[in-house]
């Protein structure tokens, strides 16, 4: 085999990178559960409020070794502030506050398993986004999938009582932050600093809420600080892997990556002891077969290909 073969084009390259990056992102959120889990002696308000703060400094550090100067970080950030783009973000920032909140009081409530069916979900949800937003084509498998998916939402309704609302918001706002990323050509870093920086007089707010409210968990201890202080590059690590990858792959692709971060929550639900009735076990086999037909699909025309 030579060199010639081995190579890659540098669009086949930058592919590959977007690919490994999203699919990085996925692992560190399905192992999430695991840290929030640690950080249960907080208050959701201040887990969200440290996440958030702590994420600045994260991203700042980011924008700076991404860009390879701090020259060259200010300027792409001067580049980012135009209007249009600030609105844009501003946007986003909106819709991943709610996800993160929403994420964050159903871990430390002990609902991993409903969290996780939102992001079972997400990777259909991906289909339809791509076929209205993105003039993705849809195929008969694909829509075999996305109606499994439904029933088995309307099967989870069932067994818990009343529609997974919680889980669908925790979809919906998700899927929603994704396609506003993948329209905003601006640098993963340089966006998730903007982003955090307009949440950050929300998140001093939640602070203050928290210490009028039982107190601060941060002031308790280093062990404390120390593991709250984690919350920003937790967070801001696998966000701006995300908004790298998802400008670099199709909808499609990222429909497929984001299998390994539910999978990996569903079991760390499990492993925590979350009631798993069969009825709901019956809902979250629907969706499992609603995405196998997914993948047996993406793979089948990544073959044609």
């Amino acid at each position: 085999m030579t060199d010639a073969t081995l190579s890659l084009t540098p669009e086949e390259s930058d592919r590959r990178a977007g690919f490994l990056s999203a699919a990085l992102a996925y692992v560190f959120w399905g192992f999430l559960p695991l840290y929030l889990h640690a950080i249960a002696f907080a208050q959701p308000a201040e887990v969200l409020g440290q996440r958030i703060l702590w994420s600045i400094p994260a991203a700042i550090v980011a924008v700076v070794w991404m860009s390879g100067s701090a020259a060259q970080a200010l300027r792409e950030l001067r580049a980012a502030m135009t209007p249009k783009m600030l609105l844009t973000l501003l946007t986003s920032s909106v819709f991943i506050f709610v996800n993160w909140g929403l994420y964050v009081w159903l871990v430390l409530s002990h609902r991993v398993i409903e969290s996780s069916l939102a992001y079972f979900l997400a990777p259909l949800v991906a289909v339809a986004v791509g076929v209205l937003f993105f003039k993705e084509k849809v195929t008969t498998a694909q829509i075999i999938a996305l109606a499994l998916a439904l029933v088995g939402v309307i099967v989870q309704g069932w067994a818990l009582g009343a529609p997974p609302w919680m889980a669908l918001a925790l979809c919906a706002t998700w899927s929603t932050y994704a396609v506003i990323r993948k329209r905003a050509v601006v640098p993963a870093a340089v966006g998730m600093l903007i982003e955090t920086l307009a949440l950050a007089p929300v998140a001093l707010g939640l602070l203050w809420w928290a210490s009028e409210h039982g107190g601060l968990a941060f002031t308790q201890g280093w062990d404390h600080a120390l593991l709250l202080s984690i919350a920003g590059p937790a967070t801001a690590l696998p966000l701006m892997m995300f908004a790298f990858g998802a400008r670099r792959v199709s909808f499609t692709t990222l429909g497929l990556l984001q299998f390994i971060a539910p999978t990996l929550q569903f079991t760390t639900g499990l492993a925590f002891g979350e009631a798993f009735t069969p009825l709901r076990g019956l809902s979250f086999a629907l969706i499992w077969v609603g995405l196998a037909f997914f993948a047996w699909d993406v793979l089948r025309r990544a073959r044609s290909a």
